[in-house]
Parts: C-alpha cells; structure tokens; sequence
C-alpha cells in the first residue's frame, strides 16, 4: 500500500498530476483513490492531491504519505507533520528532511522549451524512476490522457529517466488494468444509463464538473442557464414534456430552487436534483467539503409533498444511486434529491460502473380532444402520466384530477391524500434498494452516511467494529442496531446522530467541519479517545 501526496500552487497542475499518477497505479492493477485538496483561486496559493494505491480494495485516502512531491518550497511546512518517507523536491529547493531526492525539475522543463505546468509530469516521473515504474507505463498514460499534447509532456519522462541514476524499489504489476472515475463521471453516467436526455446547471463547486461531462456527451443535451432558478424550472418544462431531465448545485443554488421544488411536488413533476454539499453556511469555503445540508435536503420547500432522498457511500454507489432515483422519480411523479458532497464528486477512484437501466414509465403522448385526467385519483396515489401533444394541464395551486385549480375543502382533502399515499408505495420499492449498509464485525457499532463511509470500513475491519452506512435518508431506514456507537459525519451537530436519537439510541459523535475529510487514522484516534 502507498499513499503519495503532490502539493504546490494554483497552476502548477496538481490536480491533473494527481490524476496521472493515479491512473499509473490503476495502470499496474492497483485499486486507487485519489483525493483532491485545493483553494478557490486560480494562481498561487496551496492546492494537494492525495493518491493512494493498494492491492486490496480502498474507497478512501490515508493520513500519513509513503512519499510527498513538493512543486513549490513553500507548501512542505504544510505537509511535513503528515510526511513518513520520502521527499521530492527541486534541486534548488532548501528543505531540510532525512530521506530526500532531489532533481532539477524546473531546469530540465525549461531546457525542453516545455510549459512551467509540466513541471507536475517530470516531478511525477522522478516518483516512477525512483519506484521502478517501467516508463512504458508512464508513456502510456500520458498520450492516453493528453492525446498528440501528451509527446511533448514524454520528452521530460525521458530526459528524467536517463538522468535520475536512483532506485528505491521495483513497482510490479499485481492484476489487469483497472479504470480511474470520478465521483462527477460516476453521476453523470448513473443518470445516462437511466435515460438522463436533458440537463441544466449554473457553475456551482463542487456540481460543475457534472455539467462539464454531460456538456461533452451526444446522449443527452446540456445547457447553462443565466441562473439556478431558470435550471430548475427548465427541467421541471422537459420532464413536463415527457423527457427525463436533471439539475446539479450546491447549497448556495439549492437555496434558489426552493420555490420550484414545491412546485414540482404539486404539479407532480418527476425532477432529480444533484444537491453536492461544500463548507457553508453562505459562500464558506466554497471548494471544500462538508455534510451540512441533509435536513435542508430533508425539507427542502413549502408544503408536504412526497420526496426521496439518498446519499451516495462510494463513487460506485453515486453511479448506481444517481440511475435509481432518475428512474424513481419517474416512477412515482415527484422530486428526488442525490445529496453528495465535494469529496465525493471530486475524487477519483478505480470502479467498474455498470448495472443501471431506464425504467420505462408510461406516457400518454397521443393529441386528444378533451383534457386528459392527468391527476386521477388511484389507491396508490400515482396517476396516469400524459405529455404534449395530448391535452394536459400543470398547475401550481390545488387542482382537481384534470389540473383545474380548486380550493373546495372535499376534493383538496382527497388530492392531497392522494399525493402523500405515494410515500408508503415509494418505502416500499426503497425497501428492496438497499436503503443502508450493513457489516456485522462485533457488538459495537460505527453508523455512518456518505463519503465517510471508505474510511469507516476500514478502521471497523481493523477495530472489530460493525457498519451502519444510511443511503437512503427519506424514507428512513436504519438495521437493529446495539452496544455502543459511534456516529461519523462532516458537519457540528450531528445531523445523522439527532435522527438516530429520535428513535431512542444513544450516540457517540465524531465529528469535524473544517472541510476536511476524515481519513482512517483520524477516525481511529477520535475512537481511542473516547476509549481513554
């Protein structure tokens, strides 16, 4: 197992370099998770990708690096507490630690008349040489990433193997290649496969890179509006002409479609909404991540209508969970939320994304002379569902089975009922969905939700603690859970923790909310404490 930290400024390329290099592990057959830390400005400043490969399965990034490659000087203060083995610096660097290796990184990319940025793929290739990665692999990895660009990038791995005369270790190959995905990709392609045709977004961190991908794919069309409010109310036109249609924010834009989540529920509009949580409240640390915003997710807008919450553990789990609630909000009419987090979507790990399906609903689309009764009254409380070019009529206000608004007392009883009937039909089918997970290793629990849960997996199988992962989070279910137990979640209060109390368990809270993710080690030390 290895976990290498890449640390320097806003456009030095560490982001990117820490892709590269986790594709060059996942190359080898590595199972890989690659963290991504960075501040929101576009020079200077510090920004860190944290990569980290092992022959068995991982979902998360460690505490302590096996090596730090440091592309400004200034960034090893940040990094030396955290730092175990080896530094990779600049020869011209003055850094004082016992095991370094140092290399005229700047020097040999100016002499190949290459950019400053490439600074990241020479660094990167020092670690390979030094790790005995054949530069094969690099090669191969750079023009699979950079296309005809990557040769220039390949002239530096050269001139970096045939001058770096030191070797630590011979990195072998421990299976077949495995793919590097992100949390955005594994999103965008959940929904694709669950027949996703329109989506609509305003830039928002850490959602963007969602609308970034899709922008880019023929399977379905993607817009940029002026606003969160014109995104939303967008999808709810396409869903309202019988396409299946998405939107992605953060709180901050959440905030704004409030109004028309509550319309969607009245109108009973099926709507998904990409909801990836950053440190708030307000703008807070706008590239950071947190878990702040499961209640206001919970309740989102005015008024009781049906909704269907869930929150990814994996980047695996964000494909599949983002497929099942498109096709769950078509399936019962009504707003459904995928409530992620900048960890989440940001990072990349190695998956096998596959299983998602579109489940056909039926539409009525025929041209009809009278008004069709789009909201009929059904033991289930879902309706027949119609769309242009039929005659068919949305509204806001309380409505009658055809959409004519009404405020008698006896039909908004009854068309209210038949909405809310539709939350026992919507626990049922979630009940089948793998609402939580769970691992039995002892009497003692960790219940955890999200991104959170790599790390808790592992400090339990080490621990002998059993896991209470929560996917879904409306409806609500939760496995027999006693003895003692720790919750873990990114947020002050306890959100997850102040659910479990209201069913009368008693809870132990690790906690943090400086936008940071928790890693194992961080985990076990809170466990420990409580332990004192």
């Amino acid at each position: 197992m290895m976990n290498v930290c890449i640390a320097g400024a806003a456009g030095d390329g560490v982001r990117g370099g820490g892709v590269i290099l986790g594709k060059i592990f996942s190359e080898l057959g590595y199972s890989v998770f690659v963290y991504q830390e960075y501040q929101s400005r576009i020079r200077g400043g510090y920004n860190a990708s944290v990569v980290r490969a092992s022959e068995r399965e991982i979902d998360s990034h460690a505490y302590y690096y096996d090596a730090l490659i440091c592309l400004q000087d200034y960034v090893f203060e940040r990094h030396v507490d955290r730092l175990r083995g080896l530094l990779i610096c600049d020869s011209s660097f003055s850094l004082d630690h016992d095991r370094k290796v140092e290399f005229p990184i700047s020097e040999t990319v100016k002499k190949l008349n290459l950019p400053d940025v490439s600074r990241n793929i020479a660094a990167i290739s020092v670690f390979c040489k030094l790790f005995g990665v054949d530069i094969e692999v690099l090669e191969k990895v750079i023009r699979e990433s950079f296309g005809e660009r990557g040769e220039r990038n390949i002239e530096a791995v050269k001139a970096v193997y045939e001058d770096l005369n030191v070797s630590i270790g011979q990195m072998q190959r421990v299976g077949e290649r495995k793919e590097l995905v992100s949390g955005a990709k594994a999103i965008a392609e959940g929904m694709l496969n669950a027949g996703l045709k329109f989506y609509y977004a305003y830039p928002m961190t850490p959602a963007s890179p969602i609308l970034h991908i899709l922008a880019a794919d023929s399977r379905c069309i993607a817009l940029q509006p002026e606003n969160e409010i014109a995104a939303i109310m967008m999808v709810i036109g396409s869903a309202f002409g019988g396409e299946r249609a998405a939107v992605g924010t953060s709180g901050g834009g959440f905030a704004l479609m409030s109004e028309s989540i509550s319309l969607a529920g009245m109108a009973e509009i099926p709507v998904l909404i990409i909801l990836a949580q950053r440190s708030g409240p307000s703008t807070g640390m706008a590239t950071f991540t947190a878990q702040q915003d499961l209640y206001f997710a919970l309740n989102p807008a005015h008024g009781e209508f049906p909704l269907i919450v869930a929150s990814p553990l994996t980047i695996e789990d964000s494909y599949k969970l983002a497929g099942d609630l498109l096709n769950l909000a078509w399936e019962f009419q009504t707003p459904a939320i995928l409530l992620t987090e900048k960890h989440m979507t940001e990072s990349y790990t190695t998956a096998k994304l596959g299983g998602v399906v579109k489940k056909e609903v039926e539409i009525f689309r025929e041209k009809c002379s009278e008004v069709f009764e789009r909201y009929k009254i059904t033991e289930s409380g879902i309706s027949p569902y119609a769309s242009p070019p039929a005659l068919v009529k949305a509204n806001s206000n309380e409505h009658d089975e055809y959409g004519f608004a009404t405020d008698d007392a006896e039909i908004a009883t009854k068309m209210y009922a038949k909405r809310m009937r539709k939350e026992k039909e919507i626990a049922k089918v979630v009940e089948n969905l793998e609402p939580f997970v769970e691992m039995k290793n002892g009497k003692d629990w960790i219940v955890t939700w999200g991104s959170n849960f790599g790390a808790v997996k592992e400090v339990a199988e080490e621990l002998g603690f059993s896991v209470a992962a929560v996917r879904f989070m409306r409806p609500l279910f939760l496995p027999k859970i006693s003895g003692e137990m720790f919750c873990v979640e990114c947020n002050y209060a306890g959100l997850l923790a102040k659910l479990l109390e209201a069913e009368g368990l008693e809870v132990k809270r690790i906690l943090r909310w400086d936008g940071r993710p928790f890693t194992p080690e961080e985990i076990r030390r809170e466990i420990e404490r409580w332990a004192e």
